[in-house]
């Protein structure tokens, strides 16, 4: 169904605010931006902003969204698609540290807001949805008998938060994505690769 022409400016003004709030951020940093610098780098009016934002904090939150959701979907569909635990571990984090080596808008907007990043999407509700499927798949992987009998609840908590730090220091360092990636595939497959996939 077409939107009518309001619509397509609400969602046009929206887009504009949300881009001049992660160019501010990741200027200023969260802490010394205000409002009004991002309502000035949208070159829209300040009415327009709290059309959609209460606060800055909103505004940061939605970018936090904005990034995690379509990652969250490729993630399922690389464990999806895997056919080994060696896959099933170390695709996702490819993707990842892809993510945060050439998505340099997004890259610098958490660099410059690290502990911010990791704190909103602890706190967002898709950060319930991206562990809720971690945990189903590593179950069922288990239950295959393709990964070693383990908690997939404590293992999904520590596989998102190395996740997360996968993002912001390939952000900060991208030479150090393939490294940091294997270690992270040798750490998880030396704990969960059953004895006919054992960690190489």
């Amino acid at each position: 169904m077409q939107m009518s022409k309001r619509e397509q400016n609400k969602k046009a003004n929206r887009e504009a605010i949300l881009v001049a709030a992660r160019d501010v951020f990741s200027q200023l940093g969260f802490g010394a931006a205000t409002v009004r610098d991002i309502v000035r780098a949208s070159g829209l009016a300040i009415g327009s902003f709290y059309n959609y934002f209460n606060d800055k904090d909103e505004a940061f939150a939605a970018l936090v969204e904005a990034i995690v959701v379509p990652l969250a979907r490729d993630l399922k569909t690389a464990r999806a698609t895997a056919r080994t635990p060696q896959a099933f571990i170390g695709e996702p984090y490819r993707l990842v540290a892809d993510f945060a080596r050439t998505d340099s808008a997004n890259a610098t907007l958490i660099v410059k807001n690290q502990t911010l990043f990791r704190q909103t999407f602890y706190l967002a509700s898709i950060r319930t949805t991206v562990q809720t499927d971690l945990e189903t798949d590593l179950r069922g992987w288990m239950v295959e008998g393709r990964l070693q009998r383990h908690d997939p609840v404590l293992m999904a908590d520590a596989m998102l938060a190395l996740g997360i730090d996968l993002v912001v220091q390939t952000a900060l360092d991208p030479a150090s994505a393939s490294g940091r990636v294997a270690f992270l595939v040798d750490l998880f497959m030396a704990r969960l690769a059953p004895a006919a996939h054992p960690a190489a």
